[in-house]
């Protein structure tokens, strides 16, 4: 079985070809032989995703955008009790929720208006929960527990190193019993000079762009189900043009 730390060296070493100028598949494969074919294609196609934009446009080198990895996946294992690292220190700036994200049309139009990919027309914007969903994939934010039964979104270690954003900490501020949770508890910011960034990479309107190539619905939930499985169920019928219980009767196929 593949663990993370595998996935991110793959990813890593496909990107250091890119930036040698060997971005093919066979490049790709013929310098990690020693791993799954598969997996290695899997990793070059999402890699390609992610950073095909820079084909199109003068928007920096792969070096300025880093591939965040897991930091869960990255982290060695001890075994022995031992101090944990520190964590990294956050800057002290505003940033927008993931719904401030979430409802900022601009962000979402910028790749178009940069010139970045020939016109999509107007194609759906990403709600709150995709867009918690994408973060995810792409290692912006991870999932972990908090108090006894709960967990909660936090910004990754290493988005935080690269001063994207931070996890903020009301707890200061509103305790559990005045204020309730959602004004207690931690939740995740973006730093709004940095928010274009992120959202380049998520690759969303390359999945647009992606789609709008594809003649039938059955074509496009085909390609979301082997390539976007982590988004909602609800997003995954809205793009491909099928109803949620057309989504939910074809995710038990293409999981395990």
């Amino acid at each position: 079985m593949t663990s993370p730390p595998d996935k991110v060296r793959i990813r890593l070493s496909i990107m250091d070809l890119i930036r040698d100028g060997k971005a093919s598949l066979k490049d790709a494969q013929d310098a990690l032989y020693r791993d799954d074919p598969e997996l290695v294609a899997q990793c070059h196609q999402r890699v390609i995703e992610s950073h095909s934009r820079l084909a199109m446009g003068d928007y920096g080198s792969l070096e300025e955008l880093p591939l965040l990895s897991d930091p869960q996946g990255l982290r060695p294992k001890l075994r022995h009790k031992s101090k944990s690292p520190p964590r990294p220190k956050a800057q002290r700036k505003r940033g927008l929720t993931i719904q401030d994200i979430a409802d900022r049309g601009d962000l979402w139009g910028a790749m178009q208006s940069l010139g970045a990919l020939p016109a999509l027309g107007e194609g759906p914007s990403p709600d709150k929960e995709t867009l918690y969903r994408l973060l995810q994939e792409n290692c912006w934010l991870e999932r972990a527990p908090f108090g006894r039964e709960q967990s909660r979104w936090f910004v990754t270690d290493k988005a935080v190193e690269g001063g994207y954003g931070q996890t903020v900490d009301p707890s200061n501020l509103h305790s559990l019993k005045l204020s309730g949770g959602k004004k207690s508890f931690p939740f995740p910011v973006f730093y709004e000079d940095k928010v274009r960034d992120v959202v380049w990479t998520l690759g969303w309107d390359v999945i647009l762009h992606h789609l709008d190539t594809l003649a039938t619905k059955k074509e496009r939930l085909a390609w979301l189900m082997a390539q976007h499985s982590y988004l909602p169920n609800k997003t995954l019928a809205q793009l491909s043009g099928v109803n949620v219980r057309t989504v939910e009767r074809k995710r038990p196929q293409n999981v395990g």
